[in-house]
């Protein structure tokens, strides 16, 4: 029996690989460059910074994989973290604060879903537009300003340390990416959710309500979008506006790089957080190899364009299949 050759095509269809392959490459070049790299309190810096990440990449995925993006999640963070601190400084108690921010979260999330879904704008251009009127009310509410003042309860949600070293934002990004790949992987909403973004028409005739899917789907990222934001106020001991800003680019780029399809249709949950750590040890290295950060959104914007060649040959690669 012949052995068959490895193709292209078939190495294509690893979603994985293009985050993986260049995330080894280049941790293997930071680390000859300069070894403190490797130092451990390095890596759990680069842990830390793929978790927030992470906590937002994996609802994105979902909602990607239905054949949706969401171009406002940055402005949902800063406004759930600014929401939750104004409530909380303004003395209602921490629970009732976090679930204000929250549920303002969702509210974002709703809107998001009534315009593309119920009124069927472009999804890019309607998400666009709500992050402008999202940084618009946070630039309103807090004229410009941060929101000091958080109570020590609020600022151990994500300062507290797992022994001494690891932040505690690794272990939620952890659980939920778990149950992402659950969902994704073995359960029923998962295969919905696929079967949406793979083909709609298929879906509706197959009984599927795709409005309810999608409609749940831009909530939970505009909930998770907030939940990111409290975690970055906890971390900083304040609320700013510049919470979450530019990771909207990022966090997709994540995604698609890692294995999701832009136009729906599949999605991976491991591939997104491969995703994510290459970002975030791109952003590590270019500090530890001595490069100026000013290098930060160049890499950002090529690694953009790759995952979108990628996400392009890889539905190429599917269609011949």
């Amino acid at each position: 029996m012949k052995n068959k050759k490895l193709s292209l095509s078939d190495v294509m269809k690893v979603k994985e690989l293009g985050a993986l392959l260049p995330l080894i490459i280049l941790v293997i070049v930071a680390s000859l460059v300069n070894p403190a790299f490797l130092n451990a309190n390095n890596l759990f810096d680069i842990l830390r910074t793929t978790s927030y990440t992470t906590i937002l990449a994996v609802p994105l995925t979902m909602l990607m994989a239905s054949g949706r993006m969401d171009m406002s999640i940055a402005a949902t963070t800063a406004l759930g973290g600014i929401i939750a601190a104004m409530a909380e400084t303004s003395g209602l108690p921490l629970p009732v604060a976090l679930l204000l921010g929250i549920l303002v979260g969702a509210a974002v999330g709703a809107c998001n879903a009534i315009l593309v879904d119920y009124f069927q704008l472009p999804g890019f251009i309607a998400t666009l537009a709500v992050s402008n009127i999202v940084e618009g009310i946070s630039a309103v509410i807090t004229n410009n300003n941060p929101i000091p003042g958080i109570s020590g309860s609020f600022k151990a949600i994500a300062q507290t340390r797992l022994a001494g070293q690891v932040t505690i934002t690794v272990l939620y990004a952890l659980i939920l990416a778990v149950i992402g790949y659950v969902i994704m992987k073995h359960m029923k909403i998962g295969r919905k959710i696929l079967a949406v973004g793979g083909n709609t028409e298929a879906a509706n005739l197959a009984g599927i309500n795709v409005k309810r899917i999608h409609t749940g789907l831009f909530v939970l990222v505009g909930i998770f979008g907030a939940i990111s934001g409290i975690l970055y106020c906890s971390r900083f001991s304040s609320a700013q506006l510049t919470a979450g800003a530019g990771t909207s680019l990022t966090i997709m780029s994540s995604v698609i790089i890692g294995g999701t399809a832009m136009r729906g249709g599949s999605g991976t949950i491991v591939g997104s957080v491969l995703g994510c750590m290459l970002f975030a040890v791109i952003t590590n290295a270019l500090v530890v190899m001595g490069i100026s950060t000013n290098w930060q959104n160049v890499v950002y914007g090529l690694i953009l364009v790759i995952a979108l060649l990628i996400d392009y040959f890889r539905q190429k690669s599917a269609r011949r299949a």
